[in-house]
């Protein structure tokens, strides 16, 4: 088997990371950590890095969350601080005007000397963003009318001399955007879709989607999905997988990390999590997706919150490269992004262990390229 495979990072911009436990391993929110994760990741050939938008945090005991940098200056720094690694920074279409969204990629595609890409997020969290004002009670579908708005206008301005725009949610006139960017037509977008609708929006607007899943085979079935959805719109779709990464020289020691994380989980800040992503008390006692959620942070008999998500490869290195071929297989995934609870120990680990077994089996980037994270097709 031989496959075309970019391996990434999902940076831990906000404290604690992604494992929401009083056990977990030092995670500051620190710029400087966050540069040497993404020096170390540049060092062992990953492809790229990505970061979060985040405003608010999730308490609990292990204040989880509550310091976080800001994705897009963030990302504006590691472009500086590297030579090779693509950078993508995170936006909310409710954040950002497109205008605004226009000129500030433009700039740091320059800065990174046209490595930059957009993480565009088309929904919002009504306590993150409400705090500020920002936050709009949209239908699903809606978010995405907005969504396809902003991107056009995005795009225009990256490649016209000045634009006019009359639509329903954003209004320019003789709006002009200099520089462009240095990749043209356009630096890679993704987008994180789950359903239906945002993949095919991420399809006609996108370089590829970004998924997560409740466990590896939701995840997996999510990334069959999207190939699906494309074939029959008779299109190409670009997937990136996201899942957690706990390796250890054995499989027992492996999972004795795992044990050791849930232990301390903190449920306080993993029921905020939750909360944060209902529209309010009385929605969330309804929500059979929320609902689903915190099942699936729960152990096996429901009894105790879990800190680590059950989407995770879990094991030695040989275990995590059959475990990492087979989440790629089944998902015809094209883009694989990790997200870690020791990062620097664990990203060691992977680029000079598990990546090189991979790459033997015949997962791996294509060779003589860059980077096989393309600009947009579309």
């Amino acid at each position: 088997m031989s496959r075309n495979v970019e391996f990434g990072v999902f940076l831990p911009v906000g404290q604690g990371g992604f494992v929401m436990s009083e056990n977990r391993p030092p995670t500051p929110a620190t710029y400087e950590h966050n540069r040497a994760i993404t020096m170390l990741a540049e060092e062992l050939g990953l492809g790229f890095v990505i970061s979060l938008a985040q405003w608010r945090g999730f308490g609990g005991p292990s204040e989880h969350g509550e310091n976080i940098l800001e994705s897009i200056s963030t990302m504006a720094g590691l472009a500086e601080a590297t030579d090779r690694i693509r950078i993508f920074g995170t936006m909310h279409t409710m954040a950002y005007h497109p205008a605004v969204a226009a000129k500030i990629i433009a700039t740091i595609d320059q800065i990174s000397g046209g490595r930059f890409g957009l993480n565009l997020v088309a929904g919002s969290n009504p306590i993150d963003h409400g705090q500020m004002g920002l936050w709009r009670d949209l239908p699903h579908d809606e978010l995405y009318e907005v969504a396809t708005e902003w991107i056009t206008v995005v795009k225009r301005l990256w490649s016209e001399d000045r634009i006019d725009f009359d639509g329903e949610y954003y209004n320019l006139v003789d709006c002009v955007s200099d520089p462009k960017p240095l990749q043209q037509p356009n630096p890679p977008i993704i987008c994180a879709a789950t359903s239906d609708r945002g993949m095919q929006f991420t399809m006609d607007h996108c370089t590829a989607s970004l998924v997560n899943g409740t466990d590896l085979d939701d995840l997996t079935k999510r990334g069959q999905r999207s190939k699906e959805l494309a074939e029959e719109m008779g299109t190409i779709s670009r997937v990136v997988g996201l899942f957690m990464l706990v390796p250890d020289e054995t499989d027992a020691a492996a999972e004795a990390r795992v044990d050791l994380y849930n232990a301390g989980a903190d449920e306080e800040a993993l029921t905020a999590r939750a909360f944060q992503y209902s529209k309010s008390a009385k929605a969330f006692s309804k929500d059979e997706n929320l609902r689903r959620q915190l099942r699936h942070m729960r152990s096996e008999d429901g009894a105790k919150p879990i800190a680590v998500s059950k989407a995770s490869v879990v094991g030695s290195v040989d275990t995590c490269v059959d475990k990492i071929t087979d989440v790629v297989e089944r998902g015809d995934f094209d883009w694989i992004c990790l997200y870690m609870p020791d990062y620097l120990g664990d990203l060691k680990l992977f680029g000079e262990e598990i990546l090189p077994r991979l790459a033997k089996k015949g997962i791996a980037p294509a060779p003589g390229t860059h980077s096989s994270l393309e600009p947009s097709l579309v």
